[in-house]
C-alpha cells in the first residue's frame, strides 16, 4: 500500500516540488522499447544532429576538432559518418576540461563530477543539469526490467563512497526514507562486524531490489552464505526479487552464487559516472539491451567497426549532456555487440560485456578486512590532488606496490598517496613507489587500477 501511495502520490509530488520530469522521462523512453527499429533510429538520429551542431556552435573543443577533421556539422549525413570525428580520449577530459564545457548555458546549470573508476585516473567532467532527468529515467527503466517498481524498497551495496552525501540533512533523510526507500550499505572496506551489520540490516529492512557492485557482493554473500543465519530458516531471511549488480563485471561464478544466497534471479547492468546508464539485461537475460534511446555506442578495433559477435573498444555519444558533449568517448571499456532479436520483444540494439578480471580487493594486514579498489580509488584520484596515473598491486599481506607512469611522476603527490595508504589500513600496510614506462591493459582490453596477487584462499573470493 505504501509503494502504491508513493508511486501514485508523494513522488509525482515530490517530482512538483523539485522541478524534476523523471517520471516524463520514463514513460517516453518505455514507449519506444517495443518499437519498430525505424522509429527508435530516427529519434536518436534527430538528438544526435542537435548534439552535434550545438557542439560545434557553443564548445570551443569541438568547434576546432571538427575544423581540423575538416568537418561540419553538416557532412555527418548518417551514423556511419560519425567515424570521421576522432574519438575523445579521456586524457582529453583532463587537458582541455574548459574548452569542453558549453559557453552558453549558465555555470549554476551545470553540475562538476569526476571518475577514477578502473582507468585509474583522476578524469573530471561536467554535466548539464537537466539531462539528469533523462539519465535518472534510464536508470528507472532498467531497474524496473527486474519487476521493481518506483516506491519500493532497494537496498545499495556500494563501495563508491562519492555517490552518497556524507552526511544527510533531514530533508535528505526523509526523501531516501519515504520517497527513494533506499537503503545505503557502505562497503569499501568489509571486516566481520560490518559483514554482520550489513546482513542484518538486509534481513529487517527486506528490500525488493539489491544493487550492487558483484566485488563486495561476493564476500558479504559467502558470509550469509556461512553464517547459516540468515537463509530460508533464519530468522530474518534475505529474498529480494532481484539482485541488480553494475560497476564491475558480473562473472558467471558470482551470478550463480548470488542466485544460490539470495534465490532470484540476477540482471547485469553496464553504467559510468560520465555517462549513466549504458545497457541491462531484460528478464530474457540474452545480452544487455543498450540505452539506445540515450547513448549511441560504438565499437571498434584498430580504429575499424568489428563484427557482431566480436569484441572491440566501446565508444560511446551522449545524446542528452549538451554541458560537456561526449562525442565518440574512448570510454576504455571492451564489448560485443549481438545481432538478432531478443526474445523479449524489446527492439533496443543489444551487446555482451568483454569478461575480464575485476579489480581485485586489498586485504587489510591489520584486520583482515577487505578494502575495495574503488574506495582506495576516490581517495587517491579524486578525494586529493591529482597524481597521475597509477596501478595498486598488493604482493603481500602487508604491502602494496603503487607503480606510477614516469610521465606522471612529476605530480606525483607521494606524501598524499601515504597518508592515505597509512589510514586505510591503520598504519600496517607497507608502500613502495614504483616508477615505470606504461601501465599495461588487459587483453580483453580493460585497465586495472587494483591488482591482487595473494592467493584466492588467502582472499577468499574463490569461487
Amino acid at each position: 500500500m505504501l509503494s502504491s501511495l508513493i508511486r501514485r502520490g508523494l513522488y509525482p509530488l515530490n517530482e512538483w516540488r523539485e522541478g524534476t520530469r523523471i517520471l516524463c522521462g520514463l514513460r517516453d523512453l518505455e514507449s519506444t522499447e517495443y518499437a519498430p527499429v525505424d522509429r527508435l533510429n530516427d529519434g536518436r538520429w534527430r538528438k544526435l544532429k542537435a548534439i552535434l551542431d550545438h557542439a560545434f556552435t557553443n564548445v570551443p573543443f569541438y568547434r576546432q576538432r571538427f575544423r581540423d577533421a575538416g568537418l561540419a556539422p553538416d557532412d555527418i549525413r548518417s551514423f556511419d559518418d560519425l567515424r570521421r570525428i576522432p574519438p575523445l580520449a579521456k586524457t582529453d577530459l583532463v587537458r582541455c576540461h574548459d574548452a569542453l564545457i558549453a559557453t552558453n548555458i549558465p555555470k549554476e546549470a551545470l553540475h562538476h563530477r569526476a571518475s577514477g573508476g578502473s582507468t585509474g585516473r583522476h578524469t573530471p567532467f561536467v554535466r548539464d543539469n537537466a539531462c539528469l532527468n533523462i539519465k535518472n529515467a534510464a536508470q528507472f527503466r532498467f531497474d524496473g526490467w527486474t519487476g521493481w517498481k518506483i516506491g519500493e524498497k532497494v537496498a545499495y551495496v556500494w563501495p563508491a563512497i562519492q555517490d552518497f552525501a556524507a552526511r544527510e540533512g533531514v530533508k535528505q533523510r526523509l526523501r531516501r526514507t519515504f520517497v527513494d526507500r533506499s537503503l545505503i550499505l557502505l562497503s569499501g572496506s568489509l571486516d566481520e562486524p560490518t559483514l554482520e551489520h550489513h546482513a542484518r540490516s538486509l534481513g529487517r529492512y527486506r528490500p525488493k531490489l539489491i544493487r550492487a557492485f558483484p566485488n563486495p557482493l561476493v564476500i558479504l554473500a559467502k558470509f550469509i552464505r556461512a553464517s547459516n543465519r540468515f537463509g530460508p530458516k533464519g530468522s530474518a531471511p534475505i529474498r529480494p526479487a532481484a539482485v541488480l549488480t553494475t560497476g564491475e563485471p558480473l562473472l558467471a561464478p558470482h551470478r550463480r552464487l548470488f542466485e544460490e544466497v539470495f534465490g532470484c534471479p540476477v540482471f547485469d547492468c553496464y553504467a559510468s559516472r560520465e555517462c549513466g546508464q549504458h545497457a541491462c539485461e531484460c528478464e530474457a537475460h540474452d545480452g544487455l539491451h543498450i540505452n539506445a534511446d540515450c547513448l549511441y555506442l560504438e565499437f571498434e578495433r584498430d580504429g575499424q567497426p568489428v563484427a557482431t559477435g566480436e569484441p572491440g573498444q566501446i565508444l560511446v555519444t551522449d545524446l542528452d549532456n549538451y554541458g560537456m558533449p561526449f562525442i565518440r568517448y574512448a570510454i576504455e571499456d571492451v564489448g560485443i555487440p549481438l545481432e538478432g532479436a531478443c526474445s523479449c520483444g524489446r527492439t533496443l540494439p543489444r551487446m555482451a560485456m568483454q569478461a575480464g578480471r575485476i579489480s581485485d580487493f586489498v586485504v587489510s594486514p591489520y584486520d583482515g578486512s577487505y578494502v575495495s579498489g574503488a574506495s582506495l580509488c576516490h581517495y587517491l584520484l579524486v578525494a586529493g590532488p591529482d597524481v597521475g596515473q597509477l596501478q595498486i598491486v598488493q604482493d603481500a599481506r602487508d604491502h602494496l606496490t603503487i607503480r606510477i607512469k614516469k610521465s606522471d611522476s612529476q605530480i606525483l603527490e607521494s606524501a598524499h598517496v601515504q597518508e592515505v595508504v597509512a589510514r586505510a589500513f591503520r598504519g600496517a600496510m607497507r608502500v613502495t613507489l614504483q616508477e615505470v614506462d606504461g601501465i599495461p591493459h588487459e587483453k580483453s582490453g580493460k585497465y586495472r587500477f587494483c591488482i591482487n596477487e595473494m592467493k584466492d584462499e588467502e582472499l577468499g573470493l574463490g569461487t
